[in-house]
């Protein structure tokens, strides 16, 4: 018997037997068909294998370079908010420490304001305090003497003057009748001051020496009347004018009051004020403007005027006597000055 190989009977002389189902019976027509179809696959398929190949592998290239673009750019991104966060904690707590500075600096800016304010009052309280024993001191003639010899005098009167226009310029035009406190320091302070001056006029040798060398002080007094609104710190302006009355008894004084073309105008405004006093006290100077000559040559026009003989005209029917009377002198001045005329 021979061996079996391969489920093949084999044959030791001839080799493997070969069956009949090892072969397939095909048509030669088909066979040929066959090969074409193969050889045209063999020639049409490298080509289409080949061009979709090289589409893909371009699409796979492209799309593994947008990747890695892509992973750079989320990199850089990444860093990128790295450092504003970094810059973000930093900022933080500058602000944080910018905020606790500021808060420090209000609350020491609040006590510095406080302290400021006590100073203040305080210098205040000692400038009022000192210009009252000055205004005492200067109703004593042998002082305002004493006072010129000493020649500190006109020092005084600028640093003075400066003063009372400070506080002046400092009032609000629109809250004048709100703030207005007759016993505060302030206004103590500048009514002793004002009072001084009137005592200095009231010497002679005083209004003689403001006539010469006051200059800048009663320049300043008419300048500070014109600003101030009726009705307001009337006390003050009697003094001023009581001042301006007193430099005006002396001839050089007078003329040069006069010569301030704004005189005439605060006189007007100055009798229409609606406190009495002062009224009686502009009046007075008005009168004193009446009894020199050559300043009536210099003003003979604007003491015609109408208007300011009617406004005197209404202050002869005051109630106050004093006023009604003084009014009534002045209309009788002005009315021979215009007989005169």
């Amino acid at each position: 018997m021979s061996p079996l190989f391969g489920g093949k009977t084999m044959d030791h002389k001839h080799g493997p037997k070969v069956n009949e189902d090892d072969f397939v019976r095909v048509r030669r027509k088909d066979l040929e068909k066959l090969t074409t179809e193969v050889m045209q696959l063999r020639e049409f398929l490298p080509r289409v294998l080949n061009g979709n190949l090289t589409e893909m592998l371009h699409k796979a290239q492209r799309a593994e370079t947008k990747k890695d673009h892509l992973v750079q750019e989320q990199e850089q991104l990444r860093q990128e908010g790295l450092h504003l966060q970094s810059r973000l904690d930093a900022v933080q707590t500058e602000c944080q420490k910018e905020r606790e500075e500021k808060l420090l600096l209000r609350e020491q800016l609040w006590r510095s304001g406080t302290e400021l304010q006590q100073q203040a009052d305080f210098c205040s309280g000692l400038g009022s305090a000192a210009c009252s024993l000055l205004w005492s001191c200067s109703a004593r003639e042998d002082t305002v003497t004493l006072w010129l010899t000493d020649g500190k005098l006109q020092s005084f009167l600028t640093v003075a003057a400066q003063t009372l226009e400070s506080f002046v310029k400092s009032l609000d035009e629109e809250m004048k009748i709100q703030t207005e406190d007759h016993n505060s320091h302030e206004h103590q302070f500048v009514l002793a001051l004002v009072g001084t001056f009137t005592n200095i006029a009231a010497v002679t040798c005083g209004r003689d020496f403001l006539s010469s060398s006051g200059h800048v002080l009663l320049d300043t007094l008419i300048k500070l009347l014109d600003l101030m609104k009726p009705g307001i710190f009337p006390k003050l302006k009697v003094l001023m004018l009581m001042a301006l009355y007193n430099v005006s008894i002396s001839v050089k004084g007078l003329k040069y009051i006069t010569a301030n073309k704004g005189l005439m105008a605060l006189i007007w405004t100055l009798l229409g004020d609606g406190h009495w006093e002062v009224c009686l006290h502009c009046l007075r100077l008005l009168q004193s403007v009446l009894l020199e000559e050559d300043v009536l040559l210099l003003l003979g026009s604007s003491l015609l005027e109408p208007d300011l003989q009617a406004r005197v005209s209404q202050l002869t029917s005051s109630v106050q006597p004093g006023l009604r009377v003084t009014a009534q002198q002045t209309l009788e001045d002005l009315q021979a000055l215009q007989q005169g005329q």
